[in-house]
């Protein structure tokens, strides 16, 4: 008997000394785990940082293109010099020829203070078709003769 005591007793120790190696184990994995996840929360944080300065960066980058087309001139001139021509003879015809008073029923040295106010208010601009001068000389046009709008598209565009 006392034979298979000490049978159950080493037993028992080789026991305890598996179990005290599987708890070693599960520590040293534990920790080796904690370990990772405080790697990856900072790597996840470093990221996110990251993430936060590149949004940032594209932002600016966005906002500065806006400023840059905003700061140039939308104007018929950059596009195609033929319609510069044709705005210039436009406005000599209008303002050099006594005829401005039939065609929109207002003397030249007025109507070119009128587009310059208009001009100034930054209301209404030059677009890619018609220049400030050729929208108001159209609208005066349309309102002094109670004509439609393509009767003064065909006008304007011979003259």
């Amino acid at each position: 008997m006392d034979n298979e005591n000490n049978r159950k007793s080493l037993w028992d120790d080789e026991d305890m000394q598996e179990f005290e190696d599987t708890i070693a184990i599960y520590n040293d994995l534990t920790r080796a785990n904690m370990n990772l996840i405080s790697k990856i929360q900072e790597q996840l944080k470093r990221n996110a940082e990251l993430t936060s300065v590149m949004i940032l960066c594209i932002i600016a980058f966005g906002l500065n293109l806006l400023r840059m087309i905003s700061d140039t001139t939308n104007s018929i001139t950059e596009f195609e010099p033929r319609k510069e021509r044709r705005r210039q003879e436009l406005m000599e015809y209008l303002v050099h020829t006594e005829r401005s008073r039939d065609i929109i029923h207002m003397g030249p040295k007025t109507f070119i203070q009128l587009c310059e106010r208009i001009r100034a208010t930054e209301v209404v601009k030059d677009a890619y078709r018609s220049t400030v001068e050729e929208q108001v000389a159209k609208f005066l046009h349309i309102i002094g003769h109670n004509v439609k709008n393509r009767s003064v598209s065909f006008l304007y565009y011979y003259c």
